[in-house]
């Protein structure tokens, strides 16, 4: 037989402990002794457990109903196992100047569209590719004045999840540009907010390690489970 402890059953048994035992040293307090001391002594031992019983509770407690509302998630939106994502992202180039040599302000910023498309290989692990392409002109003047203008990148990605919503990824691939191709890791995560139906809000933050620079970007988009 299962028993279940409301959170607030829980609180309310953590208070009435630690109320008795601030009423017992006041007392101990008037009247000391021996026998007084090994008492409160085993009240702080019994406080301790308890606390830790009833938070351990609560944390088991939540971490089901977690459980439970990612289940009723699932069993509402059906078990599809493929998943895309309309991407905004907002990149900064540390070593970039603007085109035009005129630097304003340390790094440069630039915006990005992306296409990401993941298939799910088991509770834990997906794969899929990730297409981006960068609205920006800039140089980076540690690289020989390397010209960099609207880059388009195909990334291979390994996704991992870390618990439900909680994603981190890793992948390499190739950016791509008139002028030169460079190669790319990229590493980040996610967090998705359920907003029902199977469409999800991922708000990320990812890292570029490419040829000589990196980058890093803040990413929020919308996607879809089917």
């Amino acid at each position: 037989m299962h028993v279940k402890m409301h959170p607030t059953f829980v609180s309310f048994i953590q208070i009435y402990v630690i109320r008795i035992i601030d009423l017992y040293n006041k007392f101990c307090l008037r009247r000391k002794g021996f026998l007084n001391k090994n008492i409160l002594h085993f009240m702080k031992r019994l406080l301790a457990i308890v606390l830790l019983f009833s938070t351990t509770v609560a944390i088991a407690q939540e971490h089901q109903l977690e459980h439970t509302e990612e289940a009723d998630h699932t069993e509402q939106n059906g078990h599809g196992k493929n998943f895309i994502l309309f991407e905004y992202g907002y990149t900064h180039i540390s070593e970039a100047v603007p085109h035009d040599g005129h630097m304003v302000e340390e790094g440069h910023w630039v915006s990005s569209f992306g296409i990401d498309y993941f298939r799910l290989l088991n509770e834990k692990w997906s794969a899929g590719i990730k297409l981006d392409y960068e609205f920006g002109h800039y140089i980076i003047p540690e690289q020989g004045d390397l010209k960099r203008e609207n880059v388009f990148l195909v990334i291979p990605t390994a996704a991992y999840s870390i618990v439900p919503r909680w994603v981190v990824y890793a992948g390499p691939g190739i950016e791509f540009e008139e002028e030169k191709n460079l190669f790319v890791v990229r590493v980040g995560t996610d967090y998705a907010f359920h907003l029902g139906h199977g469409w999800e809000l991922p708000i990320g933050f990812f890292l570029d390690c490419k040829e000589g620079y990196d980058t890093y970007a803040f990413t929020a988009g919308i996607g879809k489970v089917f």
